[in-house]
């Protein structure tokens, strides 16, 4: 369990939600997800709600790279929080297999692409720590070189998250966290809105409950940066975690943060 705790990152007057591993005396206790589970989903997002639909986990399969003519690099794609995927064959399964990922839209540094490149492969030397990419795009179809009576699959990035805890885990809900422009001078104050990603159910909370070890990473400062700073950020973070409430004083609602993706822009 989790004890709850306030910090004030500094250069800035934001108030993020902090927390600290504990045994049975925790001030933050797990509860019922409202938005965890598949019922009531959808399929496409709402004209005035927060669009998530088509962001899909990406791991590469297997941990050598092959070269040359007909390339045997492969990458599952898996709509993130969903139990089926639309594939390029028009079909819907529950993943859907490419060849590679195509990120020449992205412009990325030839750094970024690299750091982006070790992230995929990491996927697939050690498949436990799951999928560190989620991306949104488009299949692409191609001719297979070596036999082109094969559809060459590829998928063209035009949206590219990256995971950003080495020992992150991916067990819990997938939503996208982002600031809602309101401050409060008594609590609760739920300044966060949550929207379940590849879905139109949203939640409001009072921020990302932080284990000690995440407190001391540089990470939890670029994950205030990208939720508050909606005018240069305005997707927010992605997280991967579980619905906390405080167990003592106000009533107040959180996100555990598992996993957190941030968008390469």
């Amino acid at each position: 369990m989790k004890i709850l705790a306030s910090t004030m990152l500094l250069g800035s007057a934001l108030l993020f939600s902090a927390c600290t591993s504990a045994p049975a005396s925790s001030s933050t206790v797990l509860g019922d997800d409202e938005l965890g589970g598949e019922s009531n989903d959808g399929e496409s997002p709402k004209a005035d709600g927060t669009d998530t639909f088509g962001i899909m986990t990406a791991q590469k399969i297997g941990a050598f790279e092959c070269n040359g003519a007909g390339s045997c690099t492969h990458v599952e794609l898996a709509r993130a929080g969903r139990s089926t995927t639309p594939c390029a064959d028009l079909k819907t399964h529950a993943t859907c297999a490419v060849r590679t990922l195509d990120f020449s839209k992205l412009n990325l540094s030839a750094k970024a692409l690299a750091a982006v490149s070790t992230k995929l492969q990491a996927s697939a030397s050690t498949p436990a720590i799951g999928p560190q990419l989620l991306v949104r795009g488009q299949y692409v179809h191609g001719t297979n070189p070596v036999m082109p009576s094969l559809d060459w699959v590829t998928f063209q990035v035009s949206e590219l998250w990256v995971a950003q805890l080495d020992n992150g885990t991916l067990d819990g809900t997938f939503v996208m966290v982002r600031d809602r422009g309101i401050r409060c001078i008594t609590a609760p104050c739920p300044v966060f809105a949550e929207t379940r990603v590849n879905s139109t159910r949203a939640s409001n909370i009072e921020g990302l409950d932080w284990s000690d070890e995440q407190m001391a990473d540089a990470t939890t400062a670029a994950v205030a940066d990208a939720v508050y700073e909606a005018e240069t950020q305005p997707d927010g973070a992605i997280v991967n975690g579980f619905r906390t409430h405080s167990s003592s004083g106000p009533a107040s609602t959180f996100r555990s943060v598992e996993q957190v993706f941030l968008r390469v822009k």
